[in-house]
């Protein structure tokens, strides 16, 4: 099983993992939040809040860190508890990706920071035009 920690600006996390629960109508486990707020102590502080969160991991368990967004300051920091046999880091948090690592929560931590990345861009596309005919009938009126 690999434990996961959330690290993102506000409540984002919280918000996407009550999303992923409502979607997989089931509760989730082995999931720690870490909201951060830019405040003038947060490079001071998360530090610690990360550590206690990874300590705080079951001791067999490999952990997993979501964040939002990469080259912001606490993916920066986040960045210094990369540790490949024990703490993988992966950006870009959507809701995709989260649900793709709830569902294959009990892999291994190189696997699951795959399926992680695999799950974000595959949650991302483009429609650029409609094709739905009934809207196209209704700008002829």
């Amino acid at each position: 099983m690999t434990d996961l920690i959330l690290l993102t600006y506000g409540q984002i996390g919280d918000e996407l993992l009550k999303a992923a629960t409502h979607i997989m109508n089931m509760p989730v486990e082995h999931i720690q939040m870490i909201s951060v707020y830019d405040q003038p102590d947060t490079a001071d502080k998360l530090p610690a809040h990360i550590e206690q969160a990874i300590k705080q991991s079951e001791p067999e368990n490999q952990c997993l860190i979501l964040t939002d967004l990469h080259g912001c300051t606490h993916f920066n920091i986040a960045r210094k508890f990369v540790d490949p046999s024990h703490v993988a880091l992966v950006s870009g948090l959507n809701l995709a990706m989260l649900l793709r690592v709830l569902s294959h929560q009990d892999e291994n931590l190189l696997t699951l920071s795959q399926y992680a990345e695999e799950g974000g861009v595959m949650g991302i596309s483009t429609t650029s035009e409609t094709q739905n005919e009934d809207c196209s009938d209704r700008n002829k009126l």
